[in-house]
């Protein structure tokens, strides 16, 4: 017999007669010999529905006052769901957040869940009951009983946080899709179903804006080892499994709270080619990368900062036995790339033979500022200067002289508190080799998924000076600010998803600074 945790989002119960559907189904897997937890959103459009009423009251609702309303939608969907399970003489109990035990910060709006305290969850499916759960809810303390909210997708992180708790031998996340698909089928109508997708690659697409999974709900997925699948609610297909590493042991007190870094990654095989002044149209990275491609030649990180006029500086690295390569086609194309007519300044191409990379990867890095100007300002107090920087929601890299490496390694895994650094080949973590290599034998193509996330606004700083620490102040001031959210820079070119404070302009000049 196993244990199922089931999570159903807004559409899946937006009415009656949709509740009465996925009742139905949560008999099936009740009567197929399993025990059965399911998680439900709120009804349909109601949450915003509820912020609409609140926005009505005030402007800018106190953020206590919008968890007391919005956590009351999950309420009646998780009512109505035991009713129905009942009318079809399955035993059922609808818990609240609280009810179930799901401890968070005291955070209003956004808060990360502590711990799950099972004892009555336990009790209940010992007597062969249904627990019906209200998604998205938990409490801040059971002295307090402060009604806190998990933020929006907090459904998929309650579904995977009890599958964690309870011991589940599976969570299934069912939505209106089919699985995950290649990409969004409504853009795309010719978007195809995965069957498996790694965690590492799922956190990537859902950061980058792949909705059918929310990124924390992946976070404690791959941290804990559930496997966890993504079904339709209208069909029997199978679904996308999203396939997890064999997990580290965990303490499940402090569940979401886990280390922000598990790894620091190393490779000293690395070369740098940059092309400087590179006209800014389309089609010309597809050039340049084309070309290289047909070489044979494999890039890793990939760097375009913005520069004057309407030109660009595009930086790559590749391994060091490919620069002969890459450097000949970088040569060759230089001459063609002109930003203008009138401009005879051809494209300038530059080469570094050696240098190495370091990176940082956890997926605890997700939603937290702060954790890449820890990075750099731990570089920069090694005295190792940073010369590229790249980032995404789990990995931050930067590429440093190869003989910095022994030093930016220890610096990075005492302030991170990492005990191992394995050295990164082709990009994968070894620690993570067996959940890549489940999907490299099922031969999928290199580019597992598409995401578009149209929610972002572009800031540059230009003629950032090069000097060891300034990265680190930068976003020092941003973490503390605001939560920056970072996709894509490097030292001399800034580029930021955020606002940039008055705080950090004095640190950009070039003049000595005052203390």
């Amino acid at each position: 017999m196993a244990l199922i945790v089931q999570k159903y989002g807004g559409t899946s119960v937006g009415s009656v007669e949709r509740i009465q559907s996925v009742a139905k189904r949560v008999r099936e897997t009740v009567q197929g010999g399993n025990t059965v937890v399911v998680v439900v959103s709120a009804m349909g459009k109601t949450t915003d529905g509820l912020v609409g009423l609140a926005k009505q009251i005030s402007p800018n609702p106190s953020r206590r006052e919008m968890d007391m309303l919005l956590s009351t939608g999950e309420q009646v969907s998780i009512a109505l769901m035991s009713m129905a399970l009942q009318e079809m003489g399955q035993p059922a109990i609808s818990l609240t957040g609280a009810q179930v035990g799901i401890v968070t910060e005291a955070e209003y709006s956004l808060a990360r869940i502590l711990e799950i305290k099972t004892e009555r969850m336990q009790r209940h499916l010992e007597q062969g009951k249904v627990i019906v759960v209200a998604g998205f809810q938990g409490i801040s303390s059971i002295d307090e009983l402060e009604i806190t909210t998990l933020g929006r997708g907090g459904s998929d992180t309650s579904a995977v946080a009890l599958a964690a708790a309870l011991k589940a031998n599976l969570c299934e996340i069912y939505t209106d899709v089919p699985g995950i698909l290649t990409t969004d089928p409504r853009l795309v109508p010719q978007a195809k179903l995965m069957d498996e997708i790694t965690c590492d690659e799922m956190l990537e697409l859902a950061s980058l804006g792949a909705k059918v999974l929310h990124p924390r709900s992946v976070e404690i997925a791959k941290n804990y080892g559930i496997p966890l699948v993504v079904r339709s609610s209208w069909t029997d297909d199978p679904g996308t499994k999203v396939v997890s590493p064999i997990p580290k042991p965990r303490p499940l007190v402090g569940l979401e709270i886990t280390k922000a870094v598990d790894a620091v990654e190393f490779d000293t095989d690395q070369a740098k080619v940059a092309l400087l002044r590179v006209p800014d149209r389309p089609g010309i990275a597809a050039r340049l990368f084309g070309e290289i491609a047909r070489q044979n030649v494999n890039v890793d990180l990939i760097i375009q900062s913005i520069h004057e006029g309407n030109s660009n500086d595009i930086a790559f690295t590749v391994v060091k036995n490919a620069l002969l390569k890459a450097e000949a086609v970088a040569e060759a194309i230089a001459p063609a790339l002109r930003s203008h007519p009138a401009n005879d300044r051809e494209a300038e191409v530059i080469v570094e033979k050696q240098m190495a990379k370091i990176s940082i990867a956890g997926a605890g890095m997700i939603g937290r500022p702060g954790i890449a100007a820890q990075m750099f300002k731990a570089l920069s107090a090694a005295n190792v200067n940073i010369e590229m920087i790249s980032t995404s929601e789990v990995k931050v890299s930067c590429t440093i002289a190869p003989d910095d490496c022994d030093r930016a390694i220890q610096a990075l895994c005492e302030v991170f508190e990492v005990e191992d650094s394995p050295v990164c080949a082709n990009n994968i973590a070894i620690g993570f080799a067996a959940a890549q290599g489940a999907i490299a034998s099922s031969n999928a193509p290199p580019v597992r998924g598409v995401a578009l996330d149209i929610n972002q606004a572009q800031i540059a700083i230009r003629h950032v000076p090069d000097r060891p620490g300034l990265a680190a102040q930068i976003f020092g001031v941003l973490a503390q600010k605001i939560s920056a959210s970072i996709q894509l820079f490097n030292p001399n070119a800034v580029v930021l998803s955020t606002i940039i404070p008055p705080a950090i302009l004095p640190l950009l000049s070039h003049k000595p600074m005052q203390k």
